[in-house]
């Protein structure tokens, strides 16, 4: 999304160092960092899967979860990454928090499941489902609450910067 949440579904990727959500960063440039009390690398099935208070931080995002996990595909890119259990993802001045994070690479799409709320300041949308797109700049909300203050800049000031 214009490298808005798109960040947020691409750290755990970046995290891993196998993708950077906008154009690679120069040598020695800011480096991403997670860590997690275990993590368990299947070579075989191509997935790495972080566990316990795994916080991902990087310049444009930090992600919190009770587990994280990446699946790859045959030429080692990431196609699937999964946050899982009291996720929060914190960017500039948004939150989002939910149960399930779910990033696709080839759709491009973050899906947050299990109470999703999204906050700007006093400005809170919530649902059963939230979905950003990042190649259409779209997102769309399913039992959708939006509650807006007076002043706040509005639902493009939730969502967007």
């Amino acid at each position: 999304m214009n490298g808005r949440w798109m960040a947020v579904g691409m750290a755990v990727a970046l995290a891993a160092g196998w993708v950077r959500a906008q154009a690679p960063a120069a040598a020695g440039g800011p480096e991403t960092v997670i860590t997690s009390r275990r993590l368990d690398f299947d070579y075989p099935r191509k997935t790495a899967v972080f566990e316990g208070d795994v916080v991902v931080t990087d310049e444009r995002v930090v992600i919190k979860a009770d587990q994280m996990t990446a699946v790859f595909s045959a030429g080692n890119q990431p196609e699937m990454i999964t946050a899982v259990g009291n996720v929060r993802i914190e960017q500039e001045d948004r939150v989002a928090t939910c149960d399930r994070a779910t990033y696709s690479v080839k759709s491009g799409l973050l899906v947050l499941t299990g109470r999703p709320v999204v906050k700007r300041g006093a400005e809170i949308m919530s649902g059963s489902r939230i979905i950003f797109s990042r190649d259409d700049d779209k997102v769309k909300c399913e039992d959708a609450v939006l509650r807006i203050a007076p002043g706040q800049g509005g639902f493009d000031g939730l969502l967007k910067r």
